[in-house]
């Protein structure tokens, strides 16, 4: 019986130092991992701090320069369009990846069926026998940094009927990091839904060069969205605790520090790779036009091509409000991509239902962008009136004054409520 009560008395005394160590086991681990944690706050608080200290893309509040590019607002209204602005987000959407998700403020607004709207906005499905627009871009031509009365979409819509006096039914198809092949996608998405417009117009230039390597700005978020969903749990669960994400953020084998970014592999390459690479660009977006020309013919709609102006070409940066942005660092391609595609269209054209806006703003001594490269509403009034003014010079316009019905059967537009 004695031995029976040391061999428990033992057990127990084991029993309490097993348990001691492993509760100082982890106490240690949650300490380490609130350490770590810690370190990561204190981590990402800095590189916003450096982030905010640099050059920003665009102001995050109201700033005097921006009174001459929002006439007749007050600074409280040019600061409430700020903030309506930045609260935009992007969600999913089928085959194009990503669009604006819906909102309702008082200036930016985005319709849950995929445009935004424009002043003096006419109702979806688009009305039989009136002259339908649709206008395909990135952020530009959707607009960030003005109202939705402000935009390309919605001058094109007004100068027609006060110039040329045409009633239109003018959509505003502008998302955030559209490119070209992105908007094609987007055309035949509405095609498909039985949305057939009289015209078509592509904004392009900035974001085809901005993604020279012909990837949707989101494609590396849904790659690691797809690799997540083959990770095993309890590795999930390992890769998300405070202390392996700090390893992951110190260790120089972290694929997360290797560079990525596409401005990092453009300066790496060598003057013969770079130009190799802007090639690319050109020779996407001439392919990309042909398939776009194809469809539109199909569905005869008549498809118009936009090369867009920017800051950094032919534009004189002392009335830029963002003068000191370092295109250089930030979009390097950008100049040298336009110094290019100009030689390019000029010893091969690419035809007259492709407009050259790239220098409009040559002799124009006035700020025109509300950012680094988003147009102010004057901006976009001198863009939408030279595609408008290129259209009726080319004889593109006319089916302005000779509507079709929307589509061949008139069964399309119950097809699909959203697209």
């Amino acid at each position: 019986m004695g031995r029976i009560r040391r061999m428990l008395g033992s057990l127990g005394n084991f029993y309490g130092v097993f348990a001691v160590i492993c509760l100082n086991s982890l106490l240690l681990f949650v300490l380490i991992n609130l350490v770590a944690q810690a370190a990561l706050d204190v981590r990402t608080y800095f590189q916003k701090r450096a982030a905010m200290q640099g050059t920003p893309w665009a102001y995050r509040g109201f700033h005097e320069s921006l009174t001459a590019l929002h006439p007749g607002m007050t600074k409280e209204q040019i600061s409430r369009l700020i903030a309506e602005t930045r609260r935009l987000t992007q969600g999913y959407d089928c085959y194009t990846q990503f669009k604006e998700n819906p909102c309702a403020g008082e200036y930016v607004k985005v319709d849950a069926r995929g445009f935004r709207p424009i002043g003096n906005q006419k109702p979806w499905p688009p009305p039989d026998g009136e002259f339908i627009v649709f206008v395909f871009g990135g952020s530009t031509t959707f607009g960030y940094g003005v109202a939705d009365d402000s935009t390309i979409a919605s001058h094109f819509q007004e100068l027609l009927a006060a110039r040329y006096g045409v009633s239109a039914s003018v959509y505003n198809f502008g998302r955030g990091s559209y490119f070209s092949v992105q908007e094609r996608l987007l055309f035949e998405k509405l095609l498909l839904a039985g949305f057939v417009p009289n015209m078509a117009i592509f904004i392009d230039g900035l974001n085809d060069l901005t993604l020279y390597d012909g990837e949707p700005a989101r494609t590396g978020d849904l790659k690691k969205l797809m690799e997540e969903g083959e990770v095993p749990l309890d590795r999930k669960v390992m890769r998300a605790l405070p202390v392996v994400r700090a390893w992951e953020a110190i260790s120089p084998w972290s694929e997360s520090n290797k560079p990525t970014k596409l401005q990092e592999s453009f300066r790496r390459a060598s003057p013969d790779q770079r130009v190799k690479l802007l090639q690319n660009v050109v020779d996407r977006y001439r392919i990309n036009k042909r398939i776009t020309e194809a469809i539109a013919g199909e569905f005869q709609v008549v498809p118009v091509f936009v090369w867009q102006p920017v800051p950094v070409y032919k534009y004189d940066a002392q009335y830029n409000v963002f003068g000191k942005f370092d295109y250089e660092a930030d979009l390097p391609w950008l100049k040298p991509g336009y110094t290019l595609m100009a030689s390019e269209i000029k010893a091969h054209p690419l035809g007259p239902n492709f407009i050259w806006s790239a220098d409009i703003q040559e002799t124009l001594q006035k700020p025109l962008y509300v950012d680094a490269v988003h147009y102010s509403s004057e901006m976009s009034k001198i863009l939408g009136g030279h595609i408008l003014d290129a259209i009726i010079d080319r004889g593109l316009g006319a089916k302005f004054y000779s509507a079709k019905p929307l589509s061949q059967s008139g069964e399309g537009h119950h097809l699909a409520a959203e697209f």
